[in-house]
């Protein structure tokens, strides 16, 4: 089977959003990714999805190749204004949001605040709902490891690509052939070349300051049943990384059920957050995303 072939386009306006488009129907699934990534997570969901219209996944300001303006430009809000507007460009007037880790709260604010806009929500290990009292403390250490791992390599820069993949596998010596196709162009499309080598293209300004916007500013338990489109839940069973816990819990996963109009949910056995969207576990990710249209539509 072939890897995606993503057509590339953008969304004009006070800050250029970049997206890949695969199929040309005209109710694409929107794609948004998580805190440091870009549409190329899409990459194996794209190549499975049957939905007959297909996906535009976009890169969040201040990722990939879309615009990066000065901090003080990011947080939840503007992400859906943002998203409100790729539905506008593709001329989209009731749309399926698919988010990952980050991009799930995006999709869910953006319900929130556009929900005549919103016709149904796929939440890929993200969106669980803001705690309104202290976190647990090994659950929060847990997030934060995860995320400052993630944020380091945004000041770095790698002699090669190959480089680059040592900071992800340390110790394999992987290159770029050894990986599966999906997973080799998202590394590529993740780089850009500097003096020196390569660098990742998400700000870490753009990252951190969209961080403290989800810890503060995403809808709580109480929040989520304003949302009234219907929702699936696909979570990996580990964390960040192997054999950590899950960042959403069977307790956090049954808070989501009562709160949200939830028509179906996986578990995926032997994934973590990030493996969850390539490998096989992105067939079932996409069956997931078909499965909800099927149901609304």
């Amino acid at each position: 089977m072939q890897q995606s072939s993503w057509n590339t386009g953008s969304v004009p306006g006070d800050v250029r959003l970049a997206f890949g488009r695969v199929g040309e129907g005209q109710e694409p699934v929107l794609a948004l990714h998580g805190i440091t990534a870009q549409h190329r997570t899409f990459n194996a969901t794209a190549r499975y999805l049957e939905h007959p219209d297909g996906m535009v996944a976009l890169d969040l300001r201040g990722r990939g190749d879309s615009g990066k303006p000065s901090p003080g430009n990011y947080g939840l809000g503007r992400h859906a204004r943002d998203a409100i507007r790729t539905l506008d460009h593709l001329s989209v007037e009731r749309g399926v949001l698919v988010g990952h880790s980050m991009g799930a709260f995006v999709a869910l604010h953006t319900a929130l605040l556009y929900p005549d806009r919103v016709g149904g929500l796929v939440l890929l290990d993200g969106g669980w709902p803001r705690p309104e009292e202290e976190p647990d403390e090994e659950e929060a250490a847990a997030i934060a490891e995860g995320l400052e791992r993630a944020y380091r390599r945004l000041d770095m820069v790698f002699e090669t690509p190959n480089d680059y993949l040592d900071f992800w596998f340390p110790g394999q010596n992987l290159t770029l052939e050894d990986l599966p196709p999906d997973l080799a162009d998202y590394y590529l499309y993740d780089l850009e070349k500097v003096d020196g080598g390569y660098t990742p293209k998400a700000s870490r300004e753009a990252a951190e300051e969209d961080g403290d916007s989800v810890s503060s500013e995403s809808p709580t338990a109480g929040a989520l049943r304003g949302i009234v489109c219907p929702v699936a839940l696909v979570r990996a069973e580990e964390g960040f990384f192997p054999d950590s816990r899950p960042l959403i819990s069977d307790e956090t996963r049954d808070v989501i059920a009562g709160a949200l109009d939830l028509r179906l949910e996986h578990r995926l056995q032997g994934a973590n957050h990030y493996t969850i969207m390539f490998f096989e576990f992105a067939r079932q990710v996409a069956a997931a995303i078909d499965d909800l249209l099927r149901r609304i539509r």
